[in-house]
């Protein structure tokens, strides 16, 4: 399979077995119009070893326009912890990869648990959209998370400290529900800003 024909997280699971370079990575990332700074994160995420989720690749929604409407509208309901809302995007078997954690989290109440948790950890978080690309069965969303880290999150406690993080979320649905997303940031960053240790 060429990595043009992958989704990213595929692709970061290759890199992770050896099967790819971070450098084609960020090539092919380039090419499909990921910035520089979007393709950095991803590939910052590649090189940390943590585990994969290796299930087949699931076909997903080939809608472009569709894609950035249900984003838009997932956004919207991130916004005001619409976690009910949320609840009806995610599939029942989603899996969620996020560069804090070192497993998947798996399942549609898991994935809104860690939600919930965030939501009441930095209530005042937007997230601001600076490139989306819609290709095939994935859209990969660049953005700059910011708010203020005001209570306890698992493995940050509470630092009252500001923050502004910029990453990529990958997204791929099936029959308009979310089956897979990853997220890709720099923890270390993260920590930098929050005062934490890493």
């Amino acid at each position: 399979m060429q990595e043009e024909d992958q989704t990213i997280p595929e692709m970061v699971d290759a890199v992770r077995a050896g099967k790819l370079s971070r450098r084609k990575l960020i090539k092919t990332l380039t090419i499909m119009g990921v910035s520089a700074a979007g393709a950095g994160a991803v590939a910052a995420v590649a090189a940390r070893q943590l585990t994969a989720h290796t299930a087949p690749s699931t076909p997903g929604d080939n809608n472009a326009q569709q894609h950035i409407q249900q984003h838009e509208q997932h956004l919207a309901n991130q916004a005001t912890g619409d976690v009910q809302q949320l609840h009806h995007d995610y599939h029942e078997d989603a899996i969620v990869e996020d560069s804090m954690y070192p497993h998947p989290i798996a399942g549609r109440a898991a994935i809104l648990a860690r939600k919930s948790a965030g939501f009441a950890a930095m209530p005042d978080m937007r997230i601001t959209v600076t490139n989306r690309i819609a290709r095939g069965e994935q859209l990969t969303v660049e953005w700059v998370a910011s708010g203020t880290h005001v209570h306890d999150y698992p493995g940050l406690p509470a630092t009252g400290r500001a923050f502004s993080i910029p990453g990529v979320t990958v997204v791929v649905r099936r029959d308009g529900k979310i089956v897979r997303e990853s997220l890709y940031y720099d923890m270390a960053e993260v920590h930098r800003q929050l005062g934490t240790k890493w």
